[in-house]
Parts: C-alpha cells; structure tokens; sequence
C-alpha cells in the first residue's frame, strides 16, 4: 500500500487541511498565512529609528514573524543574537 506524505507549509508548518491555499515551490511549500505575512513585511516601510547591530537576513526576519504570529508572542532561540 502506498502512503503519501501530509503536505505542510515550508514556513508556518500548517498543515494542508489547516489552510485555505497552499502554494508550491521546488521543494517548499506556503501557506496563504505565510504569504500575507511575507506581503507585510515587504510592504513595511522599513524604520531606521532602531537599526539592530546584527543585521538579520530576510529569511530569519520572515520566520520569526510567522512563528511570532503563530504563537501569538515574541520567540527568541538560544544562541543566537536577538533582533532587539
């Protein structure tokens, strides 16, 4: 019997049943959350009031926003510099 692996969302780890459109990419997939996450920060006119010592690439910058939405509150991993 042939079992096929439950697709998710590259970034927010939703499931496919948990959203409403799932995007495709080569070998990543995102969700409709994702996107207007991604769309708001690109969107966002950046600030320079308080430009961090460690400059974050935009792929950290996106991932810690869709878990901090998500989660519904601020994420810090250990061993890395925060953002703040």
């Amino acid at each position: 019997m042939m079992r096929f692996k439950q697709l998710r969302c590259s970034f927010g780890r939703k499931k496919d049943s948990e959203v409403l459109k799932l995007v495709a990419g080569p070998r990543v997939y995102i969700c409709d959350a994702c996107v207007a996450i991604a769309t708001e920060i690109m969107n966002d006119p950046p600030s320079n009031d308080n430009a961090p010592v460690v400059r974050l690439s935009m792929w950290r910058k996106v991932s810690l926003r869709v878990r901090r939405s998500i989660r519904g509150g601020h994420t810090q991993r250990i061993g890395f510099p925060s953002a703040s």
